[in-house]
């Protein structure tokens, strides 16, 4: 499968999508990523992607599937955002095979899906309502056991991705055990990624030894995207449609600092600028950041105001590059700072960031320059 994106002669819309996950043309570099994945998944063993919101994490995930089902493996991707018990966590499950197989595998799915015992049932007014007709955890692993018939069937291995798989503990605290339960005895049959935004709650599933997933799975660290593949992504799209990035590249790089969805967005929100056939250059840039910030006001005041006081110091603090604790080091403040670097690590708010000389970054470069604006003010 071919990996850069393709050059071809496009329409004249805007190119840049940032709206939802992005196709396989449109995924900027992962190439490391995708590999490491893939050859963990090969070898049998499981791995686990941890990255926030709006990361690319979903559009990478989608293009290991697509290059193990090129390679004659079968894969599956599962969604559990928002799940609230095990009977939807197996009606889930159920939904990804039957969207997620074609051919002779789909065929056989519509046969052996009929044999499953039923998860949910429609309730009055046509409502979705939970039905216990069987324990939900015999329900769930039923289909949790599908690699294992598929794998006789048709002698494939199964990648299966389960995304935002820290909703699934949150429906049910035990939900981890019943899943390891099933899937430790998959052995050659399946290979499971799993991949989760909310880093407090993916570190504790996998890191800490009471959990049933304890060293199931090797990390995968998500990094923010090298500049070089950022320039050359946008300027491509740039080309395609008649115009010329010229020198917005170089504060549009600036701006987004490597934040995939962020990047996107203001080259989407530069082009707009641009005129047809034109050149953009720095104060394209500029007033394309600046309609920008605008219209994102409003969802940064919401994630603002959320936070406590505490949370927000610290937050203002990293997104001048200044250190959490003050000039005067941690001193008698130093539990709670060191407090709300844990909760905002754990929301996916912030990263370490040992280059930095406050030794974090906003993971958000346009949150940080909203908060340095806004406190400006």
């Amino acid at each position: 499968m071919a990996r850069s994106p393709s050059l071809s002669q496009r329409s004249f819309d805007n190119p840049f999508r940032y709206s939802r996950p992005v196709g396989l043309d449109d995924l900027i570099d992962r190439d490391d990523e995708t590999d490491d994945l893939l050859a963990t998944a090969r070898e049998g063993n499981n791995s686990r992607l941890v990255a926030p919101r709006r990361f690319g994490k979903t559009s990478l995930l989608r293009r290991v599937i697509g290059e193990a089902e090129a390679d004659g493996l079968l894969g599956v991707y599962v969604d559990f955002f928002g799940v609230l018990s095990l009977p939807e966590v197996a009606e889930r499950i159920e939904r990804a095979y039957a969207r997620s197989l074609s051919g002779g595998a789909a065929r056989w799915f519509d046969g052996m899906r009929r044999t499953l015992r039923p998860t949910l049932t429609a309730g009055a007014g046509g409502v979705s309502a939970t039905a216990h007709l069987e324990p939900a955890t015999t329900s769930l692993a039923e289909r949790l056991d599908l690699p294992l018939k598929m794998y006789e069937k048709f002698g494939k291995r199964v990648i299966v991705v389960f995304d935002e798989f820290q909703e699934v503990i949150a429906a049910d605290s035990n939900a981890d055990a019943v899943l390891r339960a099933s899937i430790q005895h998959h052995g050659d049959a399946a290979s499971y990624i799993f991949a989760g935004s909310l880093v407090g709650m993916m570190t504790q599933l996998f890191a800490d030894r009471r959990r049933a997933f304890y060293a199931q799975a090797q990390p995968v660290p998500l990094p923010p995207l090298p500049a070089d593949a950022c320039a050359e992504f946008v300027s491509a799209r740039f080309t395609e449609t008649g115009k010329d990035v010229g020198a917005a590249l170089g504060p549009l790089l600036d701006a987004t600092l490597g934040h995939p969805q962020r990047t996107v967005l203001l080259a989407h929100a530069v082009w707009r600028e641009t005129p047809k056939g034109g050149t953009a250059d720095e104060a394209t840039t500029a007033a394309a950041h600046q309609r920008l910030m605008a219209e994102l006001g409003d969802e940064f005041r919401v994630v603002w105001t959320d936070l406590p006081a505490g949370q927000r110091r610290v937050l203002a603090a990293l997104a001048q590059q200044e250190k959490p604790y003050g000039r005067g080091g941690a001193g008698s403040r130093g539990g709670a700072v060191r407090s709300s670097l844990a909760r905002l690590i754990d929301r996916g708010d912030i990263q370490a960031a040992d280059a930095l000389p406050s030794g974090y970054r906003v993971v958000d470069p346009l949150l940080a320059a909203w908060i340095r604006s806004y406190r400006s003010e």
